[in-house]
């Protein structure tokens, strides 16, 4: 279904930090480059400062004005190494291995200041990995914006494996805007041109291998901070999403009704009457986060059922398995074997 503007999340300020060094050290000064933003040096520094839509893409057009450069977005990706990212960034350098950075890129995107949705899969020896899903704005924008985050990737990617990240071919959406030497040059391999999405192709021997700074737990605390986050970006004065981020403030334990009701200082029948006002139910809340835990638990990690159950609020793991059975008409163990050879 095609998104609106009103679907696209408002980014903090700091999201300019990187192209705009890349802009500052090819010689631009900081007014030219932030004219008509609105925005300052001081409130790109500021963690709590967003800006507009319509700031950050007039950030991306002075880009396009100053360097009169259509392949731009190629070097304006460069610098956003996965630290840049915050949570994001660090839950993906310690997955276990490159399918579970992969799948925590396409669980929680929205977390890498980009506009396109990402996705993953296997094609018999071939692994791909898409960018897509471009975002209502002005074609040459979109353009920019892919061409950065296809840079952007293959720079994180390399990040994550330790190695040079072995692409061998890409897609891009455009027609190569006169320059299509300089992308096979950028990527280092054959790339096809107006395709429908960005994709990289690469050996699907690179899935299971195993990272270099991997440390599950930590990525799973983090992807826990990733989904706090999701919450937050995703609220719109909802009381749903209140609810929401409130039961995911600690890992392990969801509180009950009564108490839920105290922390936002109402009564429990009060709580009820507001989530019922916006379509929803306190258990329909509570199991929709823990099945959404649930699948990223058992598709991204190797913890034991018991385990699982006990970070879902589970005391027995018969109750966690019964209630997977319910939301997903598959036991845990076999939606993990499918999850696994998918």
């Amino acid at each position: 279904m095609p998104r609106s503007i009103q679907d696209l999340p408002q980014h903090p300020a700091r999201v300019l930090l990187p192209p705009l060094e890349v802009l500052l050290d090819m010689g631009f000064t900081p007014k030219s480059c932030l004219a008509g933003t609105g925005v300052s040096l001081a409130q790109m520094n500021n963690i709590n400062t967003r800006i507009s839509l319509e700031q950050e893409l007039r950030f991306y057009r002075n880009a396009l004005d100053l360097t009169g450069d259509p392949t731009i977005g190629l070097k304006l990706g460069e610098p956003f190494i996965p630290q840049r990212y915050g949570l994001f960034g660090y839950a993906l350098l310690s997955a276990e291995t490159f399918r579970h950075a992969l799948t925590i890129t396409e669980n929680f995107g929205r977390l890498t200041f980009s506009f396109f949705s990402f996705s993953f899969g296997v094609d018999g020896s071939q692994a791909w990995f898409s960018i897509g899903e471009p975002p209502p704005i002005d074609q040459e924008l979109i353009d920019v914006y892919m061409d950065r985050d296809m840079s952007a990737a293959g720079v994180d990617f390399t990040e994550v494996l330790g190695v040079g990240f072995s692409i061998d071919r890409v897609l891009l959406p455009h027609d190569g805007k006169g320059f299509k030497q300089k992308y096979r040059d950028h990527f280092d391999c054959p790339i096809e041109f107006g395709g429908a999405e960005g994709r990289f192709y690469f050996s699907s021997d690179l899935l299971d291998k195993p990272l270099p700074k991997s440390d599950p737990e930590s990525s799973r605390h983090l992807q826990h901070q990733c989904q706090m986050l999701i919450a937050k970006m995703t609220s719109h004065g909802s009381f749903v999403d209140e609810v929401r981020l409130l039961m995911l403030a600690r890992p392990g334990y969801f509180p009950d009704i009564d108490a839920l009701a105290g922390k936002i200082g109402m009564s429990a029948r009060t709580l009820r009457r507001r989530l019922k006002n916006e379509g929803s139910t306190f258990r329909e809340v509570l199991e929709e986060i823990r099945y959404g835990l649930a699948r990223e638990y058992l598709a991204n990690t190797h913890l034991p059922m018991d385990e699982i159950s006990l970070l879902l609020g589970y005391t027995e793991p018969g109750n966690f398995s019964h209630a997977f059975k319910r939301w997903s008409g598959l036991s845990p163990s076999l939606w993990r074997q499918h999850a696994d050879s998918s």
